[in-house]
């Protein structure tokens, strides 16, 4: 009889060991994946903060539709020689086109703070409510707001809105980056235009009004002296190194708006999979990129 009892003891011993040695190995094995899974999400938060910071610089570029519209009527009233008590400028198209483009800058922008938020599973701190604009099918001066636009905005201002009353937590990642993707695409592109088409072209004659006005000037030999000859070519090329160094911010942070729609795109390919490590490098490329835009553009404001 107590041959038996043992033996049912040792039997017990034996499988509460067989048991334990059997969880530590699935704890072992799994371990590696849950920080692969943690490793590779910080890498979608890391590419989220590149995102902002690149985003954040919109608001270090000096120039505006407004700015642009003031500048042209200055620049005719140098040109005639009017001294008025205050500028006479219609710029109510082009204030508009500022507050659409802010409304680009701001919906965008809050979306990677989504994201980088929902990555790190503290979405809860999150308010879209600022975020959520109806925009309709219009034209504001020198933009055009087609259907297909407001279209985009609605749809990500849905998914912003459904992403702090839905209990969105980091496993929603995959849905909530294929629900924005093809919006996000839409806003980022047109807002690249904006800023490297648009505003840059409004550069490009502010920089033919310029280069006409002392052209205008040599030509009519009002330039008498040495001196006189040689300050207006200075005052001409320092204005033109102005512009152009304006022109180059505008470039860049289109260039990284681009980069950023990439990386985004690879994200959306790679949505039921971010764990992989893969993922983690093709961000690292992405991120990597934007950030040497960032450097580029600080340069031209240091």
């Amino acid at each position: 009889m107590v041959k038996l009892i043992q033996s049912a003891v040792f039997k017990v011993i034996a499988m509460r060991n067989y048991l334990f040695g059997k969880s530590l190995v699935l704890v072992l094995i799994s371990f590696p994946l849950v920080l692969s899974s943690c490793v590779n999400l910080k890498s979608v938060a890391d590419y989220s903060a590149t995102s902002i910071v690149s985003i954040k610089n919109f608001e270090q570029i000096d120039y505006s539709f407004l700015q642009h519209c003031l500048d042209r009527c200055t620049d005719e009233a140098i040109r005639k020689y009017e001294i008025k008590r205050a500028q006479e400028c219609s710029c109510e198209l082009y204030i508009e086109a500022d507050s659409v483009t802010q409304v680009f800058y701001a919906t965008i922008e809050g979306y990677f703070e989504g994201l980088g938020l929902l990555s790190q599973n503290e979405l809860t701190n999150y308010s879209s409510d600022a975020l959520v604009n109806a925009m309709t099918a219009e034209e504001f001066g020198p933009l055009k707001i087609d259907e297909r636009l407001a279209s985009a905005f609605s749809s990500l201002s849905n998914t912003l809105l459904r992403a702090t009353t839905d209990s969105y937590r980091r496993k929603k990642l995959a849905q909530y980056i294929e629900e924005a993707n093809e919006p996000i695409q839409v806003l980022l592109e047109k807002f690249e235009i904006i800023i490297s088409s648009n505003l840059k072209g409004e550069l490009r004659f502010k920089r033919e009004r310029l280069y006409a006005y002392y052209m205008d000037m040599k030509m009519n030999q009002t330039l008498n002296s040495d001196y006189e000859k040689g300050k207006a070519a200075t005052d001409y090329y320092q204005a033109l190194e102005a512009i152009q160094r304006k022109e180059m911010e505008l470039e860049l942070f289109g260039e990284s708006l681009a980069e950023i729609a990439e990386g985004h795109q690879v994200l959306y390919e790679n949505r039921n999979k971010l764990s992989v490590k893969s993922l983690q490098d093709l961000l690292k490329v992405h991120s990597s990129n934007v950030k040497t835009l960032i450097s580029e553009f600080n340069k031209l404001n240091d």
